[in-house]
């Protein structure tokens, strides 16, 4: 088991390091004491945005299929978790675990409804009552739009979107606020936000009932 990522693992941490804006979409809603989990950490960066006066040292966990992203998270974070694995089986975490589940421009990587129904459904058991989680994904770019047309991948919703000057490969797959609305109701959750976030991602906010 291997991350895309990987291959060009310190350029991409060097394109995550600040903040994006619909973070604070969420961020007012992580109360004191909050145990998060960020599905897709990738190198950690949102533990920076996460006040340890709201979330305490070793009360971050976060999970990535790239090991060399978490390498870069374990360095700068080294009193928090994390883990290694995909987000399409089981989690290694128990029941009712967590307060909030984040998941930033990562679940748009399971690239079919049976993994992305495994993934909310094991987020919706490791959450406790009332946890919340929150999502987004991409709307894709329309420069990439033909380029996937003449493959088929638009009919399939899954997109290569390649990265930096060397063109590593990614796939994505298509997810609007629409999907992740059934996804999420599907799994349990009751929405609570769902939009298109200033035309660039999808976003949704939804809490365990």
């Amino acid at each position: 088991m291997s991350s895309q990522y990987d291959q060009f693992a310190k350029d991409f941490s060097a394109t995550r390091q600040k903040s994006w804006p619909e973070f604070d979409l969420f961020l007012p809603t992580i109360k004191k004491m909050d145990r998060v989990l960020d599905l897709g950490c990738g190198n950690g960066r949102l533990r920076d945005k996460l006040s340890t006066n709201i979330v305490p040292l070793g009360h971050y966990f976060g999970f990535d299929l790239s090991e060399k992203l978490l390498e870069i998270a374990r360095k700068n974070n080294p009193k928090d978790h994390f883990f290694r694995g995909t987000f399409a089986k089981d989690l290694p975490f128990g029941s009712e675990n967590f307060n909030f589940v984040v998941s930033i421009a990562a679940f748009h990587h399971l690239l079919n409804k049976k993994d992305q129904h495994k993934c909310l459904s094991e987020c919706f058991r490791v959450l406790k009552p009332n946890g919340k989680i929150f999502l987004s994904t991409w709307i894709l770019p329309k420069k990439y739009f033909w380029n996937n047309f003449w493959h088929g991948r638009v009919f399939t919703k899954n997109w290569i979107i390649p990265f930096g000057k060397e063109k590593h490969t990614r796939t994505y797959r298509w997810v609007s606020e629409n999907d992740l609305t059934r996804l999420l109701k599907k799994a349990g959750f009751k929405v609570l936000l769902s939009q298109r976030f200033k035309n660039r991602n999808f976003v949704i906010l939804a809490e365990k009932i």
